[in-house]
């Protein structure tokens, strides 16, 4: 074994040898986390930092400190890697200066790192090559020079957020109030802000689209109003055109919304837009009443307060399953990308074709495309396709096909295996999603 020496002192010298002559000494570190993208970064560049190691008496040469780096420098095929070798220590100093060693290693943060991918960038370094560089992903690379490219994003950085989680709060630019409250769930409970920004973004498509209504309202000359007089326990002073009359030749008749002068603009249940209409200073305007407050306070005329808050929890977890299926089948496209399947998939998947079969046959291609994303037969003519990931494309598009902001209460066939079975492939459900998991 050749070796090139630079000699540091009496006791110590950097010299360069073979890893895989190397023998790895008892380590305080029980997994050396030896990630595919860490042994992308060594066979790049190499070992930048030297291993630490000293001679045995029968002449070996055993890692004191750096055992991830030796391994990983095996792994990559490295000719040959730094090491500075030193007296042998003693067992006790050994291991103590292992801790000090893990425990003061301070690894970039994550607004430094996004600084450096940015000047790689603005270096003319392309995101592929900056990913080959430093041994990450072409996406994390990409999605970091999304953040850079974004104040907002950026300044979440430093308030200890993800690449990832700052490019969340990127899509809510403008919005203070929504932003506090993604950054809140980031640092409270991580797993959850998909959701939360799916639910954000829904109610804000929702808030927009009644803001054009109330536009359109507005231009026809209409007074908005902020209740509506439709709803029980009203006590405004607009009345719903329902409950009034106007005189004509052969009698009273009931108004049109062509004869209001006010509305309300909300959205129902199901997230559509409604118009209440109604009149303010009806009497002024000659109209009578066509039924009294007194006829809604008879029995069975209005909702009990019980009533209310069950169908106001009808509403908000009809609303939370439409923005959990955003983050669902986002969660599920990325799974079927996958080149091998997800444990236990052929056992889920023969449990839904020999106990859901007619759920599985009907319209099945069509189901692929639900849950992939992707024509279902090109797909599966590809030679690189996983016939299983074909097989378990069609059994959950299947199940999605039948899914809808109401599964929290029927339970559509096979929903909640297939959520425990999305749990247990790394899915974090919505809360309205585990009421439908089975438990058992």
């Amino acid at each position: 074994m050749s070796e090139n020496t630079t000699t540091q002192s009496n006791t110590a010298a950097l010299v360069e040898l073979d890893p895989s002559t190397l023998t790895v000494d008892t380590n305080v570190r029980a997994d050396a986390g030896l990630t595919p993208a860490f042994v992308a970064s060594v066979k790049e560049h190499g070992v930048l930092v030297p291993v630490v190691a000293h001679r045995a008496e029968d002449g070996t040469v055993k890692v004191l400190m750096g055992q991830r780096r030796t391994l990983a420098a095996v792994e990559a095929g490295q000719a040959t890697i730094p090491v500075h070798l030193v007296a042998t220590p003693e067992a006790a100093d050994r291991l103590a200066r292992q801790v000090v060693e893990n425990d003061q290693r301070t690894g970039l943060t994550e607004t430094d790192r996004a600084e450096a991918i940015n000047q790689l960038s603005l270096l003319g370094v392309s995101p592929t090559r900056i990913a080959k560089r430093i041994g990450v992903a072409k996406t994390t690379v990409e999605t970091t020079l999304a953040v850079k490219a974004n104040t907002t994003a950026t300044e979440a950085l430093a308030t200890g957020l993800t690449v990832d989680q700052a490019l969340v709060l990127a899509q809510f630019d403008g919005d203070v109030e929504a932003q506090e409250q993604l950054t809140a769930v980031a640092l409270r409970s991580p797993e959850s802000l998909a959701h939360e920004a799916s639910r954000l973004k829904a109610s804000r498509e929702r808030a927009a689209l009644v803001a054009t209504a109330q536009a359109t309202a507005t231009e026809r000359g209409l007074t908005i109003l902020d209740r509506n007089p439709a709803a029980w326990g009203y006590d405004g002073d607009a009345v719903a055109v329902a409950e009034l009359a106007k005189p004509s030749p052969t009698g009273p008749v009931a108004l049109t919304e062509d004869d209001a002068n006010a509305v309300y603009v909300g959205t129902d249940w199901s997230g559509e837009v409604v118009h209440s209409y109604a009149v303010l200073d009806w009497k002024s305007c000659g109209y009578s009443r066509r039924r009294t407050s007194g006829d809604y306070g008879a029995a069975g005329g209005g909702l009990t307060e019980e009533q209310k808050a069950e169908r106001r929890a009808v509403v908000e977890n009809n609303r939370a399953m439409e923005a959990a299926q955003v983050v669902r089948r986002e969660f599920v496209a990325t799974l079927l990308s996958r080149k091998t399947p997800p444990k236990d998939a052929a056992r889920f998947i023969a449990a839904r074709i020999t106990g859901h079969a007619y759920q599985v046959g009907h319209n099945i291609v069509e189901s692929i495309r639900v849950a992939k994303g992707e024509d279902g037969p090109a797909w599966a003519r590809k030679r690189t396709t996983d016939p299983t990931m074909v097989a378990l494309a069609a059994v959950i598009g299947c199940i999605e096909a039948d899914m809808d902001r109401g599964s929290w209460r029927n339970r559509p066939s096979g929903a909640g295996e297939y959520l425990t079975a999305l749990i247990g492939w790394g899915y974090t459900p919505a809360d309205v999603e585990r009421l439908m998991a089975d438990t058992k």
